[in-house]
């Protein structure tokens, strides 16, 4: 089974619909259902009780467990001067927490079925940028631990991967600022393109890690 979060909406709805296409069990962990998922996990992945819940009810599934893809994110536009702590904690608990967490509690569990982990970061993970000094901090935050992770599991036949796309044609813009910026679909990737990667890296033999990939959008001139 593939475990993704945030398989409700954007890339995570496209990974769903590219494992579901192949015969596999989609396990979707979010607030909201996915129509590709077998499982569908209803959580806010913002609290740590709740996340703490989604590993069990995942634990409790009976099947095993090939791959965890973490997509869920949020954007923030806060620029430094202007930033709140309401917007700190609500960046570092989605893009951080959710995914530090989640794979924590479950393990043992990757561990005893040689899962594969993958987190979706950010090219902001790479970089810095005054505008968004929190989304860029918390996906630091989230890079910096799939790192270690990769450490921790470096000798088992699990594989970790840094995702780190740039600008993606979802709705992550729209719901932070009430307005699509992504209507030229020529300077902005498309998640199905983006989807199909991701399991082509996963599907390469295990004596393959690849374990950091950085997507850049190209912009035509």
């Amino acid at each position: 089974m593939i475990v993704i979060t945030g398989a409700s909406d954007g890339l995570g709805l496209e990974v769903a619909k590219v494992y579901k296409q192949a015969g596999k069990t989609v396990v979707n962990v979010s607030r909201r259902g996915s129509p590709c998922a077998d499982y569908n996990i209803l959580h806010n992945l913002q609290k740590g009780e709740e996340i703490l819940l989604a590993a069990k009810e995942i634990s409790e599934i009976d099947e095993k467990l090939d791959a965890i893809i973490n997509c869920v994110g949020v954007w923030s536009e806060e620029p430094i001067g202007s930033i709140t702590e309401a917007e700190i904690k609500r960046l570092m608990a989605t893009n951080a927490k959710s995914s530090i967490l989640l794979t924590s509690e479950l393990l043992d569990r990757i561990k005893l079925d040689s899962a594969d982990v993958l987190n979706v970061i950010s090219t902001a993970g790479l970089k810095g940028n005054s505008h968004h000094a929190v989304y860029v901090a918390s996906k630091w935050a989230q890079r910096g631990y799939t790192l270690s992770l990769q450490d921790e599991l470096k000798d088992t036949n699990c594989r970790v991967v840094s995702f780190c796309p740039g600008g993606i044609k979802t709705k992550l813009f729209e719901k932070n600022l009430g307005e699509d910026i992504t209507e030229d679909e020529t300077t902005w990737m498309n998640p199905s393109d983006l989807a199909q990667f991701i399991k082509q890296i996963l599907d390469l033999p295990k004596s393959i890690e690849v374990s950091e990939v950085v997507m850049n959008r190209k912009k035509n001139s």
